[in-house]
């Protein structure tokens, strides 16, 4: 399996008057994710399926990134890839899946503790910016410390 792990774009900071869930990405958040998933398409030829956060943020960066890949992926919601997602819970999820390439869209510092439990680099601390991407390879069966950290590539800004 092709895993990619990508942080949700630029969103709103945190207001009063809005809850956590509901942040939505900024207008320059929306172009960083749409310049980075150009030029993801150098790395990534195809993507089946997204998992994503059901956080407004993350669905939004979800969306933007199934406008790009043709065909269309699949887009799943699921509640443990939310802020504070395990590694086991996406372990789990991600070996039930009969997808090749899977792309989940989640949060820091879900994201790094992810890279570092995958891809047995240790305590490895990993810059993760909004609407970056890291490509993970398996063999076989998703576990810890099997997979091949494969890219790591920031955002574009432009």
């Amino acid at each position: 399996m092709n895993l990619y792990l990508i942080r949700h774009s630029i969103a709103e900071n945190i207001a009063m008057d809005k809850k956590d869930f509901d942040r939505e990405l900024t207008t320059e958040g929306k172009t960083v994710i749409l310049n980075s998933v150009k030029n993801w398409k150098n790395f990534i030829k195809k993507i089946d399926v997204i998992l994503t956060s059901p956080l407004i943020r993350a669905v939004q960066t979800s969306e933007i990134i199934l406008s790009e890949f043709k065909p269309a992926p699949v887009i799943i919601k699921d509640n443990n890839l939310g802020t504070g997602s395990r590694s086991s819970d996406l372990i789990e999820l991600l070996n039930t899946l009969e997808y090749e390439n899977v792309a989940v869209v989640g949060h820091q510092p879900d994201l790094s503790i992810h890279i570092n439990n995958f891809c047995n680099s240790g305590s490895l601390s990993i810059a993760f910016p909004p609407a970056a991407l890291a490509g993970i390879e398996f063999d076989n069966a998703i576990k810890y410390n099997r997979g091949r950290l494969l890219f790591l590539i920031p955002p574009i800004h432009q």
